[in-house]
């Protein structure tokens, strides 16, 4: 029997991790979605009664020597992500964790440590949205990083005040360097301050080159009137644009995809027709990057998005965070 168990209690777990854990034993034979652990016991106890599960704990250690699941998924807040990460994996069980990894290098130094050579995965949910992975296969159809001029990303929130709006940006980062195949180069940082709605709120925006010699363009606007990420992709097909489904109720709705030529709408798909499905746990690709790593776990093999594949969007975020001009080369922010 192959067993899952699931920490951290909260709305991310309930609204995504939760749903994808239940289809998923539900579309698979000898697999248990078995137990979840939150601090709140009234919070664990709901989410058992909520998602069938046959036990539900208070402390990690109790349920991981308990349980002795095949695969944890860590959905923690994002201080207590390393540290919880590395318990979890020097015990020697299969995690996959909520983004990003590490809010410092050290941090995500210390995971990758600590994993070895146990499998891990962490949640990048953007690449593993249908969206992303219709504009992927396309774009292999049409000869890979070779049709590729460009890359323009834009994320926009509403209201977001936080001093660590990196760990949100993150996605952005991971996803330009996933579609682009390619680790970033170099980067240059630009911020527009604005100290009258927030000491750290800024705009930010990212002038890239990849190691394959992609150019990318990054932007960063926690504090507009919309919530919305999209990605411009210019290649010699055409202009490849997407509009990402980030959760329910955003204004790009379930998204869509979009490809123009010559001045012209070539043709359009709506992220559910593409998904199969309006849920909002499989639209925002959440769904599927848990299956990819149950997956992995059940063949032997191991995921691509694993802690260190991570390393580099930490370290991107991390200057971010301390207003650097400049990464690449033998930069160390």
């Amino acid at each position: 029997m192959f067993k899952i168990c699931l920490i951290g209690c909260g709305i991310m777990a309930r609204n995504q991790h939760g749903p994808a854990c239940k289809i998923y034993e539900a579309l698979h034979e000898n697999v248990h979605f078995a137990a979840c652990c939150d601090i709140d016991a009234e919070r664990a106890q709901s989410f058992a009664q909520q998602f069938g599960l046959s036990a539900w704990y208070t402390c990690i250690n109790t349920m991981l020597d308990t349980e002795k699941p095949q695969a944890v998924c860590l959905i923690a807040p994002e201080a207590l992500t390393a540290e919880l990460s590395c318990k979890i994996l020097e015990k020697g069980y299969p995690l996959i964790m909520e983004k990003p990894p590490g809010i410092h290098p050290e941090e995500t130094m210390r995971m990758i440590h600590a994993a070895k050579n146990i499998t891990n995965q962490v949640a990048f949910n953007r690449r593993y949205m249908p969206i992303v992975q219709k504009a992927m296969s396309l774009l292999d159809e049409w000869g890979g990083v070779n049709c590729i001029m460009d890359i323009q990303y834009r994320m926009v929130r509403s209201n977001r005040t936080d001093p660590h709006f990196s760990t949100t940006a993150i996605h952005g980062i991971d996803l330009v360097k996933y579609i682009a195949h390619s680790p970033y180069k170099y980067v240059n940082f630009r911020y527009h301050a604005l100290p009258h709605i927030g000491k750290t709120v800024a705009n930010f925006y990212l002038n890239c080159e990849m190691e394959n010699s992609i150019v990318t363009n990054l932007a960063f606007l926690p504090m507009s009137g919309i919530n919305t990420e999209r990605v411009e992709i210019n290649t010699t097909k055409g202009l490849l644009c997407l509009n990402l489904p980030i959760w329910a109720g955003c204004y790009d709705g379930y998204g869509k995809i979009t490809l123009y030529n010559d001045n012209e709408k070539v043709w359009e798909m709506n992220g559910a027709d593409i998904a199969g499905s309006k849920e909002d746990f499989v639209l925002g690709g959440f769904y599927n990057e848990n299956a990819v790593f149950f997956d992995a776990i059940r063949n032997g093999k191991n995921p691509d998005g694993d802690i260190a594949s991570g390393l580099q969007a930490v370290e991107i975020a991390n200057c971010i965070n301390q207003r650097l001009l400049t990464y690449g080369g033998d930069c160390l922010c």
